[in-house]
């Protein structure tokens, strides 16, 4: 009698190959997973503060934090026009390696951490001026441009005489266009 038993279907023939197992021990490569949507500025922070108190140590939250992390650019910061929401995201930004395990330091570098903070100050000032744009660039004092009450104050009060006899053109000309050149 042989060593091994004869195999009760097939004698002492091999068995045919089976079927290739239906888990494989390498997992297949899935795709990374989304980021949150972005719809505003407190929707970010909202969802930033949500996976912070995860703490999740995987390869998918990480990703998830990263991704929806860099959903913050300087961009969408010009767009928003809630100060509050930009405190909290200046907060953000400024404690960014504040203990998390997987936080805005790891999803961004210095440098981009710092563009995007200069960017939210930037914006709070100016939401606080009551300003939805930055000013335009110009010259520093255009008397063209100026209301005029601040016209004629500065006529009174400027120190520069050379200011003063180009606020004094100003004002005449303004004058001209009201009640037409004289004869």
């Amino acid at each position: 009698m042989p060593i091994r038993q004869p195999d009760l279907f097939f004698g002492d023939k091999q068995p045919p190959r089976s079927a290739p197992p239906l888990r494989a021990y390498r997992k297949a490569e899935k795709s990374p997973p989304a980021a949150f949507a972005w719809e505003s500025m407190a929707s970010w922070v909202r969802h930033m503060n949500r996976l912070f108190a995860v703490e999740s140590p995987s390869c998918d939250h990480y990703e998830r934090v990263r991704c929806t992390a860099r959903e913050l650019t300087v961009e969408r910061i010009r767009l928003c026009r809630h100060a509050d929401d930009l405190a909290r995201c200046e907060a953000m930004l400024a404690q960014a390696n504040s203990g998390w395990l997987y936080g805005l330091d790891r999803a961004f570098t210095r440098a981009e951490r710092g563009e995007r903070l200069v960017e939210v100050r930037n914006r709070i000032v100016l939401l606080g001026l009551g300003r939805a744009a930055p000013r335009t660039k110009g010259p520093r004092l255009d008397p063209a441009s100026l209301p005029d009450d601040a016209l004629l104050r500065l006529i009174q009060s400027h120190a520069d005489p050379q200011v003063v006899v180009a606020l004094r053109a100003e004002r005449q000309r303004r004058l001209q266009t009201i009640t037409g050149p004289k004869p």
